[in-house]
């Protein structure tokens, strides 16, 4: 029987072996335990890095701190994911360093506050090696306190002018203004929003979290390469008594094949805060939408017809993903559920299987669409047993 030891492994091999652990996992157990292991671990490139993501230990925390800042290990840096969920010092301590790495390739902020973010950008170098950058906030809570009133498209030239050759990009800052005055926005005279002038050429993955729409067709005209699109459609990030947020400019023309040539993969997600949202299936033209490959739409419409006009645009060859909603206005009796559920089918004409649910209510009644398998996990006893609910599902 060969026996083969750990030693005698290649190098290449022995990185492999510890892409599985946690950097501090594969330093504290290999480092000191000979020469040539500490060569092996003082030359590879580091692993990922998650701090404060995941870790509640403080001596783990102030371990990275450390480790990180020295010169020989900052350069070697590819991949980091900083949070200030569990201990706010993490986001603080890389806009300190962020400058040294500068191999670094994928970078993902949670939970950064306002002033820490803007000196991260502030501080950090243009960066030509960075393929994939990510903001996002574990709860609402902490985004509406982090960017309360900040206007929209505030940090995208930034970024793109300091990442230039961002592959991966997601940006989920949330909209907040609803206890914002007028005058605590800051605009360039008659704009809604922060113009963006840098384009990433070479960005073909884009998930923004709240983007309302004139900004949104704005953002197209620099994404030449986009194949892969998430975004909520929001309202504009003003005060309701902003002058310019009923302005004639603020309407949205079609977005056409010109502008997104390269888009595969789609998902809408409609916010509650969207009022015209029966001119959703009027956002893309009928070129852009039976181009895709995969398409998905979540949140509240406005009725079945601005469903059925989007599946009616897309390919045989895409698939599709429903968990929409609407609510019609009008009393019911539970004898009448049958007839609605089934022109509901009708007016959808859904080639892939769905299933509706009609829920009773005194003045009004809902459906919700989802298709099958149904991408939510849980349903509970009530949701199918209630009185004031019916179910139906199509036999495609």
């Amino acid at each position: 029987m060969t026996i083969t030891i750990f030693e005698d492994l290649s190098i290449e091999l022995c990185h492999e072996i510890f892409t599985y652990f946690q950097l501090h996992e594969v330093f504290n157990s290999f480092s000191n335990l000979n020469s040539q292991f500490a060569a092996i671990i003082n030359n590879m490139p580091l692993i990922p890095v998650y701090l404060g993501s995941n870790i509640t230990n403080i001596s783990l925390t102030e371990f990275y701190h450390i480790h990180l800042s020295q010169s020989n290990v900052c350069h070697r840096l590819i991949s980091l994911c900083v949070s200030d969920e569990f201990f706010s010092d993490n986001g603080l301590w890389l806009s300190k360093h962020v400058s040294t790495f500068i191999n670094l390739r994928h970078l993902s902020l949670i939970d950064i506050e306002r002033p820490i973010f803007e000196s991260i950008l502030n501080k950090c170098l243009l960066n030509t090696s960075l393929i994939m950058f990510s903001i996002r906030f574990t709860t609402q809570c902490r985004a509406a306190y982090t960017y309360v009133g900040v206007p929209e498209g505030a940090y995208y030239e930034r970024i793109f002018h300091l990442f230039p050759f961002l592959r991966i990009c997601h940006l989920q800052f949330w909209r907040y203004i609803y206890s914002t005055l007028d005058k605590q926005i800051i605009l360039p005279l008659n704009q809604v929003f922060i113009t963006v002038k840098t384009s990433l050429f070479n960005l073909q993955s884009f998930v923004i979290r709240e983007c309302s729409p004139v900004f949104f067709l704005h953002l197209f005209e620099h994404l030449p390469q986009l194949q892969d699109l998430s975004f909520g459609l929001s309202a504009l990030w003003l005060p309701n008594k902003r002058p310019l947020k009923n302005h004639i400019n603020n309407r949205v023309s079609n977005i056409n094949k010109h502008l997104v040539p390269n888009l595969r993969r789609l998902k809408i997600t409609l916010n509650n805060d969207i009022r015209d949202g029966e001119s959703i299936d009027q956002l893309f033209d009928h070129d852009v939408l039976f181009s895709l490959t995969n398409f998905t739409l979540v949140g509240i419409v406005t009725g079945s017809k601005v469903v059925g006009n989007l599946l009616s645009m897309l390919s045989d060859q895409c698939s599709y993903t429903l968990m929409v909603n609407w609510r019609v206005r009008t009393m019911i009796s539970y004898s009448e559920t049958s007839i609605i559920l089934l022109d509901t089918f009708r007016q959808l004409q859904s080639r892939i299987p769905i299933e509706l649910k009609l829920s009773l209510y005194q003045q009004c009644y809902t459906i919700a669409v989802l298709t099958i398998p149904q991408a939510k996990k849980t349903l509970y006893d009530n949701e199918y047993l209630g009185e004031n609910v019916v179910w139906a599902q199509s036999r495609c």
